[in-house]
């Protein structure tokens, strides 16, 4: 989810450093909301997205106009602001010791699912929502809006004397994006049963780059997805493997996808095809 949702505001021609900003609003939100205002997890999932939502449409529209290098700068720093906050409003967030939301409870029918005692539970709740979000960002890509976007990302003088509004679609991407990587943070943090400052930082913003990149910018779902599932399991093995070893295999995939495959593994297939192609004749 969080990664589709930057994926899409690359594809309108920015370069986001700061999602895990959002991350960290949608599972405070949701955390605060089920432990003071005893809410389920569905609701505060969706309310943690909508105020992530909100913080990215009222960042976008000022910080948007920058463009470039200037707004990765701007979204980096509004993520390490996040995080101080976290750390320092301990009346709020109990500050490094974090939130602990109460476990979730699901109710169906006569059945009753409880997510703290099976990761299945979550699985299946992950996958839903990774089916819903891929929805909604691959049907963004095929429409109108994902042709303008994309337009925009490719030249933006031409596509503004062509009479679109480049803010007006980029604030669009940014807002969307915002919404639901504030609830893949709200639902990462319920699964942890843990919300705190170090939980969402600078590497995790990092990661959803190189996920990205390593899938493939190229494609909307498909890119992000193939990324973000080689790279979680790869990263959890080599991270029990050895230490370091994580950040180092991590940095020289990207090189090496840059160089052979710079649309992605989602492009491998075709140059495959060329490979067999070529030795065939």
């Amino acid at each position: 989810m969080t990664c589709m949702g930057w994926n899409a505001i690359v594809r309108t021609g920015q370069f986001s450093m700061g999602q895990a900003a959002f991350m960290s609003i949608g599972a405070y939100t949701s955390a605060l909301l089920s432990i003071h205002v005893h809410l389920d997890m569905w609701l505060s999932l969706i309310i943690g997205g909508i105020v992530s939502a909100s913080v990215a449409m009222l960042l976008g529209v000022i910080v948007l106009r920058l463009g470039g290098i200037y707004f990765a700068i701007v979204t980096l720093a509004f993520a390490e602001l996040i995080r101080v906050v976290a750390m320092n409003a301990t009346s709020i967030t109990m500050g490094t010791y974090g939130l602990i939301p109460p476990q979730p409870v699901l109710h169906i029918g006569d059945y009753t699912v409880y997510f703290a005692g099976s990761k299945t539970a979550y699985y299946y709740t992950c996958l839903i929502f990774v089916a819903v979000s891929g929805l909604v960002f691959w049907r963004m890509d095929t429409s109108r809006l994902g042709r303008i976007s994309r337009s925009i990302a490719s030249n933006p003088r031409l596509s503004e004397h062509a009479g679109m509004h480049l803010m007006k679609y980029r604030v669009i991407a940014f807002t969307v994006a915002g919404f639901f990587t504030g609830m893949a943070g709200a639902l990462y943090s319920q699964y942890l049963f843990f919300v705190g400052p170090t939980l969402f930082g600078l590497w995790e913003s990092i990661m959803i780059l190189i996920m990205c990149t390593v899938g493939g910018i190229s494609s909307p779902v498909a890119g992000p997805i193939i990324g973000a599932l080689l790279l979680s399991a790869g990263g959890d093995y080599l991270a029990g493997l050895l230490k370091g070893a994580k950040q180092l295999v991590f940095g020289a995939l990207v090189v090496l996808i840059v160089f052979l495959l710079p649309n992605g593994l989602v492009d491998i297939r075709r140059h495959l095809s060329r490979w067999i192609r070529s030795k065939k004749v």
